[in-house]
């Protein structure tokens, strides 16, 4: 019995030593096997072959490649630049001139058997002059600032689809781990059964290793449940209509570069589209409120024309309409441009306090994740594996049982997991940070 013990001690040591040594690396590439399945059969065959056939036809992308195509066919991103282009449209159209108004007229007059009549032609024109200039002002900053807003929600959106590569790429990685490791399991299992049915293995060993087997399986069901909805919403933000699913290459695996808080502040005040939206419509209130004042003077409008009778008497006219600003000054309209005016300068100062606090939580948070990134990957990893050498040693003497050489398992498991489970958080909150200076998202 101490021999088959031994054994056993000998499998689960290989089995963890698998995940730990013979497991692809991080950056490695999805190969065929990666599947968005989720049986867990004990003969997986024919769902394998599956399996390779969806990947075989399966788009794989980098993260420049999934932007890219974010931009080309996200509607989300589509209708914030229609929007945008709407207003540039309204900016265009504030800058025509009136047009003139031209004007015939025929008047027939008679008195009992006497008759005459008198023709007009005649042209007016609005003289703009009092606004004018502000008006165009005005709508040239909201043109601008509906581009920043646009190009604001543009960040936004691009953060988005970024946490949903890493969590397809991340995913991925996950599923393979598991794989490999899981046909370690249905291999020991049947080889364990053909060993007790020769009476070579306890009853007890077989059932453990099916129950760790079984736990596997539901793991690895789990995974490919995971990795399926991961690439279902990855092509739901890059993909146009129709398309079900992509998937996602891996995060390198080095850590993105050190940034200090100070570099942070700086391209955050100089490089958010919020902040230029803002600046934008103070400016858009400015000159809307002088275009309001100017209206209290009226724009003239002037006429000119020819005037025939039927007498024969002909010749032109000229003539000028100036309204007068009697009962209305326009000062209503002027006192609200001015209230709108401190509205906008009030959450431009707003914005920029919002967006210091951003950057510094950020940045906070992705110092946390690289520093807890680096112990782990420089001290626990190497610690689990000390952990497992001296579960197996304690065994093999007789001072640990089956149970705590696979807690022991489990836990060198757990760490290699919690690595990738880092790394996740590590990239998710380095993008983050991008996104608050204002940077554009990609890899380093």
């Amino acid at each position: 019995m101490s021999h088959i013990s031994s054994r056993i001690a000998v499998l689960f040591v290989a089995v963890v030593g698998l995940l730990g040594t013979t497991a692809p690396p991080a950056d490695a590439q999805p190969g065929p096997h990666v599947s968005s399945g989720n049986t867990s059969s004990p003969n997986p065959t024919s769902t394998r072959a599956q399996f390779v056939q969806a990947a075989d036809s399966l788009r794989t992308v980098g993260l420049r490649e999934a932007l890219r195509l974010f931009r080309e066919n996200n509607l989300s991103l589509s209708r914030a630049q229609s929007e945008a282009q709407a207003l540039r449209g309204e900016a265009r159209q504030a800058r025509a001139y009136p047009n003139p108004t031209l004007q015939a007229t025929h008047e027939p007059l008679w008195r009992g058997s006497e008759r005459q009549s008198e023709t007009y032609l005649n042209v007016s024109q609005q003289i703009e002059w009092s606004g004018r200039s502000a008006q165009i002002r005005a709508a040239r900053e909201r043109a601008t600032a509906a581009r920043a807003r646009a190009a604001a929600d543009s960040a936004r959106l691009v953060l988005q689809v970024t946490e949903a590569y890493v969590e397809a790429a991340t995913a991925e990685t996950r599923l393979r781990r598991l794989r490999q490791v899981t046909d370690v399991f249905r291999q020991a299992d049947s080889s364990m059964t053909k060993r007790r049915s020769e009476g070579d293995a306890s009853g007890y060993a077989a059932r453990r290793i099916r129950l760790e087997r079984a736990r596997y399986e539901q793991r690895l069901a789990a995974a490919r449940l995971e990795v399926r909805n991961a690439r279902e919403q990855l092509a739901l933000l890059v993909l146009p209509g129709g398309t079900p699913s992509v998937a996602a290459k891996t995060l390198p695996s080095k850590r993105p570069p050190a940034i200090s808080v100070q570099e942070a502040l700086q391209a955050a005040l100089q490089q958010r589209p919020e902040l230029r939206r803002w600046q934008s419509a103070v400016e858009a209130q400015k000159a809307a409120r002088r275009a309001a004042r100017r209206e209290a003077w009226p724009d003239p409008s002037v006429t000119a024309g020819y005037k025939r009778q039927s007498d024969g008497f002909k010749g032109a006219f000229l003539g000028v309409g100036i309204p007068l600003p009697l009962f209305d000054r326009n000062r209503g309209a002027a006192e609200a441009e001015a209230e709108r005016l401190g509205a906008a300068r009030t959450q431009q100062s707003l914005a920029r306090r919002e967006i210091r606090n951003e950057v510094r939580q950020a940045h906070a948070a992705y110092t946390s994740a690289r520093r807890q990134s680096q112990l782990l990957s420089d001290e626990l990893l190497r610690g689990s594996g000390d952990l497992l050498r001296i579960a197996q040693t304690s065994y093999d003497e007789g001072e640990m049982s089956l149970v705590e050489l696979l807690d022991a398992a489990d836990a060198y498991r757990d760490a290699r997991i919690r690595s990738v489970d880092l790394r996740v958080d590590l990239w998710t909150r380095y993008f983050s940070l991008l996104r608050a200076m204002g940077q554009p998202i990609n890899l380093p």
